[in-house]
């Protein structure tokens, strides 16, 4: 019979392993044994907790609160330059050349753009929809700077009350500690940490085809009044001035060309307004929930 396989000798019990000599209190020989975990735990905390609100917290609020007020101020500014093609398109989708001789009547000019108008009220309403997210995350960033040490203060709390009871209660404060700890960190930095990786992500990849595309729609607006303040018959000889087909036809060829691929620039704005001010944010706000759920867990040190 062959010889058992030999098991995997255990680690080397001499190890330095830096989470039992930092959370169980390795380098407090000093203190009674039973003392030495919520001891421990609450001063690397609390020395956690002084180097987030003076040192990270502030360079973090700097940053994501530098990016949440451009990105108010840029999804307002693309707001206000859609209302303004929106109207345009609305005055070209009204307009319409009057004839008296024969029956008489009159005929459009702009109907044909409805399918560009309904896109660009679409693309309003995701504007608004944009705002408020970045309204919200405002908001939210205001109120972890208002708070401040306080969200920090049940899971220290939690700590202290470890020291004087011991048993299951012990270690269930010392557990209940550690995990609002986690969600003390993740409220205070979260947001404004947040922002600052969404900045750097939307300038890496998104902004030269924002700026493209916001250059198209406002110079597309531009163009589409030029074509409303002119009149085609001024540049025809008199006797070629009679016809409202021609009319017609000439000035709505000129609006087809004004609008050109404003549809395609539309398109790509509002792919960049998805992800830089609800999908970015929202992603980067559940890694770093996962982060802190991985580090602060029953499981974790």
């Amino acid at each position: 019979m062959a010889d058992p396989k030999p098991t995997q000798a255990p680690s080397n019990p001499g190890e330095f392993d830096p989470r039992v000599f930092l959370f169980e209190g390795a380098w407090l020989p000093f203190l009674p044994a039973f003392l030495r975990e919520p001891v421990a735990r609450l001063a690397v905390f609390a020395a956690v907790a002084a180097t987030v609100m003076l040192g990270v917290a502030p360079v973090a609020d700097d940053k994501g609160e530098a990016w949440l007020e451009a990105s108010f101020a840029r999804t307002l500014a693309a707001l206000a330059a859609t209302r303004a093609l929106d109207s345009a398109i609305s005055l070209a989708q009204s307009s319409e050349v009057s004839f008296s001789f024969g029956p008489g009547g009159s005929l459009g000019i702009g109907q044909a753009l409805d399918p560009v108008n309904d896109l660009v009220e679409q693309y309003g309403s995701l504007l608004l929809t944009s705002t408020t997210a970045l309204g919200v995350q405002r908001l939210a960033l205001q109120i972890a700077k208002t708070l401040g040490w306080w969200l920090f203060l049940p899971a220290l709390g939690a700590l202290l009350a470890a020291l004087v009871v011991g048993g299951n209660s012990r270690k269930s404060l010392v557990s209940w500690g550690r995990r609002l700890f986690g969600v003390a960190l993740f409220a205070r930095l979260a947001i404004p940490a947040g922002a600052w990786i969404d900045s750097l992500v939307a300038e890496r990849f998104l902004e030269s085809n924002y700026q493209q595309a916001a250059a198209v729609v406002s110079s597309t607006t531009q163009r589409i009044e030029a074509v409303q303040a002119e009149d085609p018959a001024e540049r025809k000889a008199w006797y070629e001035r009679y016809n409202p087909v021609d009319y017609v036809g000439e000035k709505a060829k000129r609006l087809y060309t004004a609008i050109g691929d404003v549809g395609e620039s539309i398109v790509n704005l509002a792919i960049y307004f998805t992800i830089s001010t609800i999908i970015l944010p929202l992603g980067t706000l559940w890694l770093l929930s996962k982060v802190c759920g991985a580090l602060f867990s029953p499981r974790g040190a």
